[in-house]
């Protein structure tokens, strides 16, 4: 609803991140709000509550003091309620017709009638009681819509954030050291070059220590795998010498290598996945380029999560997606981050060394792991 809501009012819609725009875009503009599920499958639409735009708080919902109780992710607590009666007076129109935080029990409220945890008609539940959740007047466009990714101005509801986001606890206190190391890189260098610099600052933090070693795997990784995307454009099927042959190819296959011994695979850590990393810089042990793409492949195979791009049959590489045109770049929510502490004020301008890596997060895959 979100998203149909930013759709309906911004006319620069699609330079914000919304993530399903594809489903909900013609649900709400062409079929007149009539298609199931915000015209989502039942499996893209169970999938949307961890890829959708919840999904991308769902975290801070957890882990930010103040947003849920017990950091369970889904009890509001009192910095939610704090958000939530900022925005209910800025809806204006668009507000629900029922009393914010009226009493469960209360004819008007929301809660009367909900649907069982796990059953019902909830999509359809919600249109039904708020069918005014699109309009729009005066500021609404300014306060109720995500922002465009291209504008770190400072928030009007930046006083509401910092508390939970940059406030005094230890996680709050570092995500400030983090934002301010980031914008000491020169805005000349790169994202490996940002990660270098807070791998020396942070050595003492094994989780931020490791960022230059996985930001070079994950990148020589998926480099490996743009290759064998671009060989396939026009084709459905190529041989994987073929591939291999490719200009470029080599030198790409040269640094996946030279990535994987680099990476410390006998570090031990409570890093979540840092077994996969171990796994797949193992997998890697050589750069011949017919060698090595065919331990990408086998390892994407095996390992990769959702829809596979393709796979390895009889020496050929096969197509199991349309070519994609190359995949975004692994980014450890740096950018988001430094974003955010720009729009809190918590510092001056976004850094220029991350500005060309903003999240291609507008989409999710239909059949992603949860």
């Amino acid at each position: 609803m979100w998203v149909a809501r930013t759709i309906g009012i911004a006319e620069d819609w699609k330079e914000r991140s919304l993530a399903g725009q594809r489903s909900v875009r013609p649900w709400y503009q062409d079929d007149d709000q009539t298609t199931p599920r915000f015209g989502m499958s039942a499996a893209r639409f169970r999938a949307y509550r961890q890829t959708g735009m919840y999904g991308g708080y769902r975290l801070a919902f957890r882990k930010w003091p103040g947003l849920t109780l017990f950091g369970d992710g889904w009890t509001p607590g009192p910095a939610t309620n704090g958000l939530a009666q900022w925005m209910d007076k800025k809806l204006g129109p668009a507000r629900p017709s029922w009393p914010l935080h009226q009493a469960a029990d209360h004819d008007d409220s929301p809660l009367t009638r909900k649907p069982k945890l796990g059953s019902g008609d909830k999509h359809g539940w919600w249109l039904h009681h708020w069918s005014t959740f699109a309009e729009g007047a005066g500021k609404a466009e300014v306060n109720t819509l995500p922002r465009p990714k291209t504008e770190f101005l400072l928030l009007p509801e930046a006083h509401l954030l910092i508390p939970s986001a940059f406030g005094g606890d230890a996680a709050g206190r570092r995500r400030v050291e983090v934002a301010r190391e980031v914008a000491k890189v020169a805005a000349t260098e790169d994202h490996t070059a940002v990660c270098e610099h807070l791998g020396q600052v942070f050595a003492r933090e094994p989780a931020i220590a490791l960022l230059p070693h996985f930001a070079r795997l994950a990148d020589a990784g998926m480099a490996a795998m743009d290759a064998v995307d671009k060989a396939l454009r026009g084709s459905s099927r190529v041989a994987l010498v073929d591939v291999a042959k490719r200009a470029g190819v080599a030198e790409v296959c040269r640094e996946l290598r030279a990535a994987a011994q680099a990476w410390p695979r006998g570090v031990e850590s409570q890093i979540r996945h840092i077994e996969s990393a171990h796994r797949f810089a193992t997998a890697i042990s050589s750069a011949h380029p017919a060698d090595c793409l065919r331990a990408v492949l086998e390892h994407h195979e095996m390992y990769g999560g959702g829809l596979r791009w393709f796979v390895l049959r009889n020496g050929k590489v096969e197509a199991r997606t349309p070519p994609g045109g190359g995949a975004s770049r692994y980014r450890f929510r740096l950018w988001p981050l430094c974003r955010l502490a720009t729009q809190c004020g918590v510092l001056r301008k976004m850094p220029g060394a991350l500005t060309d890596d903003e999240s291609d997060d507008d989409e999710f895959d239909e059949d992603a792991d949860d």
